[in-house]
């Protein structure tokens, strides 16, 4: 709990009163609450006012409709009227869920988020940090996940500084977190003090919501123009060409920027070689030779190890510690996890879901697979139409045989999905049905092959209609293999 005049000045009239929570949901509204009426679809949060005031909601934070910011008081309720509701919410939020940490860092990019802040967690452990990731994997401290369950990458604003407050009052010292373009654009991470801020790739994702590939990157780049403070670091990868403007950005605004990659003159990758089941990688590290054994599959996974490798350096980890962190990364939940052994066949699963991520994934495989690929994948609904086709063009070049199927199809049709992506591979086999997709990949599977399931991931739903039923496609896998499990 807060007092009024900690949160909110020129409320001297107030400034004692007690601020039980935050909330910005009418339903979990309740005695001596600040409710923020928050927009969202279109849809008007004044419109739940009364309702959070009958729960015992007393402050009422509101967008000015004149942009006319004021405090008022009505029936011993107290209203603030802001000109940007979200953006005073974040700045209410940390306040009132104050936490502290060594080290804060965020990840943003439109793939490799995920693994980056889980590996970045993994060599701060090793290393004897107290350290946790946030993001779509969920909260992971040193003891596994947290009981802080969210179903988003990034947390809406209030969710995610209870997060931050309760991992403080843990005591966890390093943070990495995943930051995207919808919680930077919705300032659901705004007030934070990141001490590096991180750039992971750029490709075409989340047109439904932002429209044109220059909104979708503006929302990134927010990031690293506005958000991140002039004490903070920047690391990009240098082999995407968004970087050099990222760079320019720390340039115009005095922030130091280094970089990752084949092109990169502080980390530079100078050789990769693929084994079995892990990659031998030497790099150049900050003008240093260095070499590892990276037990994680897939080229995108030596990038991203690096990434999470120059941030750690960057944040005071020694190279010692980071290289001996990297060497004993367990898998990472739904990245280019090898799940099973059937038939001399392996079986992965991966999140991919952008154009980008599955055409990385196939190529990656190649350098594993002695025989054919065989790739299962699908499209969300409710999302980018326009990456259908390019994710069955992708299929169509670099996959041996191409199933396509349903991914979670929400309020769309599954088949007029599943007829777009066929556009682009039409040679592709259509099984709807996912179960029965993934048990078709793996009978046609032969000694050499690699079958992909592509597109869920660590996900354990699947989201039809309405309905969010329980699926994984990791226990369809062991179910369909039984006793043929490596």
């Amino acid at each position: 709990m807060k007092k009024l005049g900690e949160l909110f000045e020129n409320v001297d009239d107030y400034k004692n009163e007690i601020v039980q929570d935050i909330c910005d949901n009418s339903k979990t509204a309740s005695v001596g609450s600040l409710f923020v009426a928050l927009t969202r679809d279109e849809e008007s949060g004044r419109k739940y006012i009364e309702e959070a005031i009958a729960r015992g909601a007393k402050y009422i934070l509101q967008e000015s409709e004149d942009e006319k910011e004021r405090v008022e008081n009505k029936n011993g309720v107290v209203l603030f009227f802001v000109k940007n509701v979200r953006a005073e919410l974040a700045r209410v939020a940390s306040k009132f869920y104050e936490s502290r940490f060594n080290k804060i860092v965020a990840v943003t990019g439109t793939n490799g988020k995920s693994s980056t802040v889980d590996i970045l967690r993994q060599i701060w452990i090793n290393a004897g940090i107290d350290a946790a990731s946030v993001g779509t994997l969920g909260v992971i401290t040193k003891n596994g996940r947290a009981n802080l369950s969210h179903d988003m990458t990034s947390p809406d604003c209030v969710e995610l500084r209870k997060i931050l407050w309760r991992l403080s009052e843990n005591g966890v010292k390093n943070v990495a977190m995943e930051t995207t373009a919808h919680g930077i654009a919705q300032r659901r991470i705004d007030e934070i003090k990141f001490d590096v801020c991180a750039f992971t790739n750029f490709s075409q994702d989340h047109l439904d919501y932002f429209k044109t590939f220059e909104n979708y990157w503006n929302a990134k780049a927010r990031l690293f123009l506005e958000l991140a403070s002039r004490q903070s670091v920047f690391v990009v990868n240098a082999d995407d060409p968004k970087s050099e403007k990222i760079c320019e950005i720390a340039a115009a605004r005095g922030i130091k920027c280094a970089s990752y990659g084949r092109t990169s003159n502080d980390v530079k990758i100078i050789d990769i070689e693929q084994e079995e089941s892990t990659q031998r990688v030497k790099a150049s590290f900050f003008g240093k030779e260095i070499s590892f054994v990276l037990p994680l599959q897939g080229a995108f996974q030596v990038y991203n190890s690096l990434c999470a490798a120059e941030i750690a350096y960057l944040a005071g980890t020694n190279i010692e510690e980071i290289i001996d962190g990297i060497q004993k990364l367990h898998p990472i939940n739904g990245r280019m996890e090898l799940v099973a052994r059937y038939r001399s066949a392996a079986i992965y699963i991966d999140y991919a879901h952008t154009p980008d991520a599955l055409k990385n994934a196939l190529i990656s495989l190649r350098n594993h697979a002695k025989n054919r690929i065989i790739a299962v994948f699908g499209c969300g609904g409710n999302r980018d139409e326009q990456k259908r086709k390019l994710m069955g063009e992708i299929a169509k070049e670099f996959a041996d045989v191409a199933i396509v199927t349903d991914d979670n199809p929400r309020d769309e049709d599954p088949a007029r999905i599943r007829k777009a992506i066929l556009e682009g591979c039409p040679q592709a086999i259509e099984i709807g049905n996912r179960r029965k997709a993934i048990e078709s990949a793996i009978e046609m599977s032969s000694a050499g092959d690699a079958a992909l399931i592509a597109g869920k991931g660590h996900e354990t739903y699947q989201k039809i209609g309405k309905k969010i039923l329980e699926f994984s496609d990791r226990e369809v896998i062991l179910n369909k293999v039984k006793n043929n499990v490596f």
